[in-house]
C-alpha cells in the first residue's frame, strides 16, 4: 500500500476515518518477540526463525541499495515494524488505514520517524523468496529508504521502486532484482493503462493510488527504466524529485520520449535485465531476538495508533490496558502525560526524558514550528526542557532529537549562538525533522546570517512537498524581513527598507500577497522621495537665512521640476515668490 501521508487516514469525502469498532488486543496466548537491527525495531508474533529471515533479508537489501546509490541514505531513526502472524490480528489496522483494501503491508510516515504494519501470515510455498511477508516487508522498506531525505519521488516512482525491489531474491549474501511480476504483467496485458498525465498525477490519498492497475503500471515503468539503463536511473530519479518534468528527464538521461515509456507500460516491448546488488562486507548479520512483555507491546501499538488521526480513542484504550498490566510502565505514563511519574519510574530511560522535554516546548516543535512566539512562563519551561534533553544525552542517547530540543529552547534566550550550534547538529542527525529546520532557519534570520538562511531554505524548504512547511518557512522570512525593513524605516532609511520589501515581493509566489508588498514598496519609495524633496526645500531655506537668495531660488527651481507632493510644491512656490522680492 502507499505510505500514509503524515499518518492521516481519511475517507473518500476527506473526513477523518475512525475505527469501525474497538481494535482487539493481541491474544494473550501469542508470543511476541523484539529484534533491533541497524534500520528496524521489529516487533513480531512470527517465529524466531521467520523473524530472523525477515530481518536478514530487508537489512541485506537496504545495505545493497545504499551501496548502489547515495540516494538511499542511512536510517536516522529505526522504523518500527509490526509483523502479525495472524491476518485477523492485523486486519483492524489495515481497515483503519485502507478500508476494504486487501493490503498486506502499510507504511506510516510521521514527523521524525516511520512505522510499518506487515501481514506475516504464510500463504506462499515453502521457498523463502515466495514468502509474502518478506516481500511485503521489502516493499515497505523502500518507502522508508526513500523518505529519509527532505524530498520524496512522485507516487508512481515510489510505488514502482517498492514493487520492483519487493520481488528481489536474497541468497548467499547478494540481492537479485528485475524478474517480471507475473500478476502485473497479466494485468497490463488485459487492461488499458492510465494516460501518462493521469498516471503522473495520482496521489497516495486517492482511490487510484491503492489500485492494482496503478501498482502494475508503476512497476512496469520502473522495470523498464532500470532495465534500460541502471546507471541513468538514479540521475532521472534525482531530477524528477526536484521537479523536472518526466519528459525532460527522459530525454536528458535516456534519450527517450514519453511515447517510449507509454509503450513500456503497455508491456509491448518488455526489457528484462537482472540487477545483482552486493551489500558491503559485514553490513548485515544475525540480530539477537528477545521476548517483549505485554505492557510494552500494547504501548507500542498505542504509539503507532497515535500517529493516525481518528484513532485517538483506540490509542488511549491501548495505553490504559498497558497500565492495567503494569501501573509503572514508564513510557506509557509519559504517553498519557504523567511525566513526573514516568521519570520517577525510569530515571535512566533517555526516551522518557525526551518525551517530557518535547511536551514542555509546546508549539515550538511539531506542526506549528516556525510561527512560535514566546509567552509568559516559557522561559522556565524551556530551560527545564533543556535540562531534560541534556540529561538524555548524559544517559547515552544518540538521537538527534535531544540536540534539536536543546537548540529550540534558545528561542526564549537573547543569545542564539548555542541554540544554532545545537540545531545544526540536529539537522545533521535528523534532517527529516522539519520543525528543527524551521527553528534553525528562524535563528539564522534573527542573527542576520542571510547566507546560511538562504542555503537552508534551498535545501529543506524550496522543494518541500508539505505545503504547511513551505508556508511556515516563507512566513518566517516575511516576519524577519518586514521587521528589518520597519526598523530601517523608523530610522529614516526608507530606500533601504523599500529595497528589502521589493526583494521579498519578488520571491513571493502568491499574487495577492505580492501585490500588497509591491504597494508597500510604492508607499515607502513615495515617502522617501517626498522626504528628499523636503530636504531640498530645507536647503533653500538655509541659503535664504544666510542672505543667499539667488542660490536659494536656483535650488527651488530644481525642486519644482521634480516635486510631486502638493504641499511641497505650494511651500516652494511661496518661498520663491518671497525671495524674488528680495532681489
Amino acid at each position: 500500500m502507499p505510505p500514509v501521508p503524515k499518518g492521516i487516514a481519511t475517507d473518500k469525502t476527506g473526513r477523518v476515518r475512525t475505527p469501525r469498532g474497538p481494535i482487539s488486543f493481541p491474544s494473550e496466548e501469542a508470543t511476541w518477540v523484539r529484534v533491533q537491527s541497524p534500520r528496524f525495531d521489529i516487533i513480531s508474533s512470527a517465529s524466531d526463525t521467520r523473524t530472523r529471515e525477515l530481518v536478514a533479508d530487508v537489512e541485506t537489501l537496504a545495505a545493497a541499495l545504499m551501496n548502489l546509490s547515495d540516494r538511499f541514505a542511512p536510517s536516522r531513526k529505526r522504523a518500527t515494524v509490526f509483523v502479525f502472524d495472524k491476518r485477523r490480528d492485523s486486519q483492524p489496522y489495515f481497515d483503519l488505514l485502507f478500508p476494504n483494501a486487501k493490503a498486506t503491508g502499510a507504511y506510516v510516515r510521521y514527523e521524525g520517524g516511520g512505522a510499518m504494519i506487515v501481514d506475516g501470515a504464510r500463504r506462499g510455498g515453502p521457498l523463502r523468496g515466495n514468502d509474502p511477508g518478506i516481500r511485503t516487508a521489502m516493499h515497505e522498506l523502500m518507502h522508508d529508504l526513500l523518505r529519509q531525505t527532505e524530498s520524496a519521488p512522485p507516487l508512481w516512482l515510489e510505488e514502482g521502486l517498492a514493487e520492483y525491489f519487493s520481488n528481489a531474491q536474497v541468497s548467499n549474501g547478494k540481492v537479485t532484482a528485475g524478474e517480471p511480476i507475473r500478476e502485473h504483467v497479466s494485468l497490463l496485458q488485459r487492461r488499458t493503462p492510465l494516460t501518462l498525465d493521469r498516471f503522473f498525477a495520482v496521489k497516495a490519498e486517492s482511490a487510484e493510488g491503492t489500485s492494482s492497475p496503478f501498482y502494475a503500471q508503476s512497476w512496469a515503468a520502473v522495470h523498464w527504466l532500470i532495465g534500460t539503463d541502471q546507471k541513468a536511473f538514479f540521475g532521472f530519479l534525482r531530477d524528477v524529485e526536484r521537479g523536472t518534468p518526466a519528459a525532460t528527464a527522459l530525454a536528458t538521461h535516456y534519450r527517450k520520449s514519453l511515447n517510449d515509456l507509454e509503450l513500456a507500460i503497455r508491456w509491448k516491448n518488455p526489457v528484462t535485465q537482472r540487477v545483482v546488488l552486493l551489500p558491503p562486507s559485514g553490513a548485515t548479520g544475525s540480530q539477537p531476538v528477545g521476548p517483549i512483555d505485554r505492557a510494552t507491546l500494547l504501548y507500542e501499538l498505542g504509539r503507532f495508533l497515535s500517529h493516525i488521526a481518528g484513532a485517538e480513542t483506540e490509542t488511549q484504550r491501548h495505553y490504559r490496558e498497558a497500565l492495567r498490566i503494569d501501573p509503572k510502565h514508564a513510557r506509557t505514563l509519559a504517553a498519557i502525560g504523567d511525566f513526573e511519574a514516568a521519570v520517577a519510574a525510569a530515571p535512566h530511560d533517555a526516551e522518557v526524558h525526551l518525551l517530557y522535554a518535547e511536551t514542555l516546548l509546546t508549539t515550538a516543535i511539531g506542526p506549528f514550528a516556525g510561527i512560535f512566539e514566546p509567552a509568559a512562563g516559557d522561559d522556565e519551561r524551556f530551560r527545564k526542557a533543556r535540562a531534560l534533553a541534556e540529561r538524555a544525552l548524559g544517559l547515552g542517547s544518540t538521537d538527534g532529537t535531544a540536540h534539536g530540543i536543546i537548540g529550540t529552547t534558545y528561542l526564549v534566550e537573547k543569545d542564539l549562538v548555542p541554540g544554532i550550534a545545537a540545531l545544526e547538529r540536529a539537522r545533521t542527525l535528523v534532517p527529516q525533522r522539519m520543525d528543527f529546520a524551521l527553528n534553525l532557519y528562524g535563528m539564522y534570520l534573527r542573527t542576520g546570517d542571510r547566507e546560511k538562511a538562504a542555503a537552508l531554505f534551498a535545501a529543506a524548504f524550496e522543494n518541500a512537498r508539505d505545503k504547511q512547511t513551505i508556508f511556515a518557512a516563507r512566513n518566517a522570512l516575511v516576519v524577519s524581513e518586514t521587521s528589518r525593513a520597519n526598523a530601517l524605516a523608523t530610522s529614516g532609511k526608507l530606500d533601504e527598507a523599500a529595497a528589502i520589501i521589493r526583494e521579498l515581493a519578488t520571491a513571493t509566489p502568491d499574487a495577492r500577497a505580492r501585490r500588497e508588498l509591491e504597494s508597500h514598496v510604492a508607499r515607502l519609495e513615495s515617502t522617501a522621495l517626498v522626504n528628499r524633496h523636503i530636504q531640498k526645500y530645507n536647503e533653500a531655506i538655509a541659503l535664504a537665512n544666510r542672505n543667499k537668495a539667488a542660490q536659494a531660488i536656483k535650488v527651488l527651481d530644481e525642486l519644482l521640476t521634480v516635486a510631486t507632493d502638493p504641499a511641497v510644491i505650494d511651500d516652494a512656490k511661496k518661498l520663491r515668490t518671497e525671495l524674488k522680492k528680495r532681489l
